[in-house]
């Protein structure tokens, strides 16, 4: 047996952990786009857990010298490959409606056999991946580095193939790539079988990717529903890093939100883009588009209020603002430059609209030539995952926003109506934090709402809304049928007068907030404190004491009005918990006795702080550097590189001895990386003015140091446990177990703590790594 790998092993080695971090970056593409995103979390991190079961089956099978030969690893390479394609067969053929599975076993069995076939791929790359260590414990070094440089490749390879081919083509891809290697590996060591089995997998590989069987989408979804209109017709689907588009036309596709009953005409037809299977964005089918309608429609309500001077519009949906605007000097801000592509092919900059692809708080923060009349943000129409970061909806966003308006402009927020309100509450307390960071001193004179039957319209200004401003105000709800919920000085008598409810709750939230009053009990079913940079989650609602109530008081409603991601997270916390606590334990009984300076607890407690520090460091990093590339595809993409990059390059360059000064210089190098890395972490402004491929340049060289310091405390210490090989994969598969555990983690305690608190809480997990590996060179 050959003591020392050889570049072929290396070269493959990483090629898996490039197809395994593409088949993560993937199947959360794939999952959300035929189950709900909610889910999609869920099933990926019990995936996730093939990993550390790996490690686990590495742990017992330590004594067979063939654990530690090539047939072992060219068994877990095909199993991956071979797991990717039974993974899209799955997909292409079971529709899955995860909401039944609670209580409709046929619908639990099937949400199961997916996830347990998405489990499949990743053992079979931990096997591999693992088996490496197993085999050369000498040699952690170089192996941790091709493990880690072969990720960072994989996520960028991920992100250009969903770039250029849809989701299940890319897996296609990305199997036929890992059977090809398999191939390549197999006949230079001689290994027949695996080489039939390789070729035979690179050809079925080769006609997966050029022809993918389809996803299949649960009948529920937005894209299934469209699909089954009279007459529909799919103009073009286009891949891309946020998802699938889906261009859908029918004469029965209209869309008018916040329309009022009285409007006496047809609403005309539109063509509906699909992004991914949920959201939905209807287009003009040219432009000047039509849109007589407007004049009595909320959308259209901010712009007869202020009906000169120029209009910025963050975002895209079906409160279309656009619309209502054509022929003003109107820039449309929108991340996804296929739908921009859309309307410059169908006109649009002919009617006046300039259209610029960028997030919306890089362009409130850019410099600016003058102030804005109006400033619309369409997209809080659609809502939003509670796990989702909204910078723009924070205070600090909505103050932004108001600096850019001239001293008479307005912001228009849109919302969905929801009764008992959900997101209401909220985004009252954080607009009136954010008027009081403008040094405004009476906040409810500032603001005013209007209520239909289904939407809801919230407007601010930097001024105090003056008389005129309020008649019209009132004019446009008594001749279109609105109610008034706010505005200075309203009376409580004059809300809830048309589309009546219990109370007059709107009013009585609005007056609570801006009298700094108790909010109305039905008001505080929700979560309410405002969402602000340190947690930048304006539309998670779940209250956790609020929950049981609300489904009691509402009943099969209530739990509708709930954050599943929440709820599905804390569940995938446990249930994760839990399994990697068993197969931690499976193998204790079948090792040997391990030898000081380690202790069975300790070699657990420093590899499960290193996995649990890292995904916590990497994920917080993530949220935040949203703020400053605008596109979240865009900053995983870039974070999960320049993280498994960087480390890698830093596990190459890992001391080999075990000293107190390799463990100093190890962790002051940690140390000096997160304060270089915390300029981006803190900054608001300052990243957001450069251009796209400059900022981007920037965040990379000030996360890299740190990248490159987290890659070195793993392979130091795995080295030392080169004597006692067998505990190798027992304690590589705790940090795979402990990563699992922190991606579920990192969400719930950005949410509820705060993102500085999931940094701090990281950065703990290192100072319990050094401190233990500290203890390990007393006891020598």
């Amino acid at each position: 047996m050959v003591d020392t790998p050889q570049r072929l092993d290396l070269v493959a080695l990483a090629g898996v952990s490039a197809a395994l971090l593409a088949l993560e970056v993937l199947l959360l593409r794939l999952f959300a786009f035929s189950h709900w995103h909610h889910f999609a979390g869920l099933a990926v991190s019990l995936a996730l857990l093939g990993l550390g079961a790996a490690g686990t089956t590495l742990a017992l099978a330590g004594r067979s010298r063939a654990s530690r030969g090539d047939g072992w690893f060219l068994v877990g390479l095909l199993v991956t490959a071979a797991g990717f394609l039974l993974l899209l067969a799955l997909q292409s053929r079971i529709a899955l409606r995860p909401l039944f599975a609670g209580w409709r076993p046929g619908e639990l069995a099937r949400l199961l056999l997916v996830d347990l076939v998405a489990f499949l791929p990743f053992y079979g790359a931990g096997l591999a991946i693992g088996q490496v260590f197993l085999r050369w414990p000498g040699h952690t070094r170089s192996l941790y580095a091709a493990n880690l440089l072969g990720g960072g490749l994989g996520s960028l390879g991920a992100a250009a193939l969903l770039r250029l081919i849809p989701v299940e083509a890319a897996l296609g891809v990305v199997a036929a790539l890992l059977f090809a290697l398999g191939l390549l590996l197999a006949g230079v060591r001689g290994r027949r079988g695996m080489a039939a089995a390789g070729l035979l997998g690179l050809a079925l590989s080769v006609v997966v990717s050029i022809r993918p069987p389809a996803p299949a989408v649960s009948d529920v979804k937005a894209l299934s529903r469209l699909r089954e209109l009279p007459g529909v017709e799919t103009l073009a689907v286009r891949p891309g890093l946020s998802g699938r588009l889906t261009l859908l036309r029918a004469d029965s596709l209209r869309f008018a939100p916040g329309l009022s009953l009285r409007w006496p005409d047809a609403v005309p037809s539109l063509d509906a883009a699909v992004l991914g299977s949920d959201r939905v964005v209807p287009l003009p089918r040219q432009w000047p588009a039509r849109g007589e309608h407007m004049a009595a429609s909320l959308a259209g309500l901010p712009l007869e209020l202020r009906p000169e001077g120029p209009v910025l519009v963050l975002g895209s949906s079906a409160w279309q603002t656009p619309v209502a605007a054509q022929g003003r000097a109107l820039t449309w801000v929108e991340p996804d430059g296929r739908l921009l592509d859309i309307l410059r092919a169908r006109g649009a900059p002919a009617v006046g609209l300039r259209l610029v692809e960028d997030g919306a708080w890089r362009q409130l923060a850019s410099p600016a030539d003058g102030a804005y009349t109006l400033i619309a943000v369409d997209r809080a129409w659609e809502g939003g995952d509670a796990a989702s970061e909204d910078y723009v909806l924070t205070d600090a966003g909505l103050a932004l926003a108001l600096e850019r308006l001239a001293a008479d402009g307005l912001l228009a927020v849109p919302l969905p109506l929801d009764y008992p309100p959900r997101h209401y509450p909220r985004l009252i307390t954080t607009l009136e934090r954010a008027l009081q960071r403008q040094d405004v001193a009476v906040p409810g004179e500032h603001v005013a709402v209007l209520r239909g039957l289904q939407a809801l319209l919230v407007l601010a200004s930097p001024q105090p809304l003056d008389a005129q401003t309020i008649a019209a105000l009132r004019r446009f709800a008594e001749r279109w049928g609105f109610d008034m919920a706010w505005y200075p000085g309203m009376a409580r008598a004059q809300a809830n007068r048309l589309h009546r409810l219990d109370s007059p709750l709107f009013h009585d939230i609005a007056a609570a907030v801006f009298t700094e009053h108790p909010l109305p009990v039905a008001g505080q079913r929700f979560h309410h404190a405002p969402a602000t940079l340190e947690r930048p989650y304006p539309w998670r609602s779940l209250a956790w004491t609020e929950a049981p109530g609300l489904v009691r008081e509402l009943g099969g409603r209530g739990w509708s009005f709930l954050d599943w991601t929440l709820l599905l997270s804390v569940l995938t916390t446990l249930v994760v918990a839990l399994l990697a606590f068993l197969l931690i334990l499976a193998p204790l009984g079948r090792l040997p006795a391990i030898r000081p300076p380690f202790a069975r607890l300790s070699v657990a407690g420093y590899f499960g702080a290193l996995g649990l520090g890292y995904i916590l460091v990497e994920l917080v990093f993530f949220q935040r550097l949203i703020l400053h590339l605008g596109e979240p595809v865009l900053a995983a993409s870039l974070v999960f590189a320049t993280f498994l990059v960087g480390s890698g390059l830093g596990s190459a360059m890992s001391p080999e001895s075990a000293t107190r000064g390799s463990r100093r210089r190890i962790y002051a190098a940690v140390a000096a990386g997160l304060v270089l890395a915390l300029v981006p972490f803190t900054a608001v402004v300052v990243l957001t003015a450069p251009a796209l491929p400059l900022r981007a340049l920037l965040l990379v060289g000030m996360m890299l140091p740190l990248a490159w310091a987290m890659g070195r405390p793993f392979p130091w210490a795995l080295r030392q446990l080169a004597g006692q090989r067998r505990w190798i994969p027992w304690a590589w598969g705790i940090n795979g177990f402990a990563s699992v555990l922190g991606a579920s983690l990192a969400p719930l305690i950005s949410i509820h703590l705060g993102q500085a608190t999931t940094l701090a809480v990281g950065t703990l997990c290192y100072l319990a790594a050094f401190a233990i590996a500290g203890r390990w060179l007393e006891e020598r």
